[in-house]
């Protein structure tokens, strides 16, 4: 292989790695975006869960979560 050959590879070669370090670095952002969604979405549901409850004790009704309420912790 001459020399103007291998140096085009070899920038084709450095190219296709920051192509590839950028898309990690992208992905890592966002499951950090997605991670952080869900914890609020957790943290919501936490607290939707302890009103209905405490409106089912008012009422003296069942909670048809309680179930689903155990199992997460």
């Amino acid at each position: 292989m001459d020399e103007n050959r291998k140096a085009k590879y070899e920038q084709l070669l450095n190219q296709t790695r920051d192509d590839i370090n950028s898309i990690e670095g992208e992905i890592e952002r966002e499951l950090a975006a997605v991670k952080e969604k869900l914890a609020g979405l957790q943290t919501e549901k936490k607290a939707q869960l302890t009103i209905y409850g405490g409106y089912c004790q008012l009422l003296g009704m069942p909670n048809e979560f309680e179930a689903d309420d155990e199992d997460e912790d």
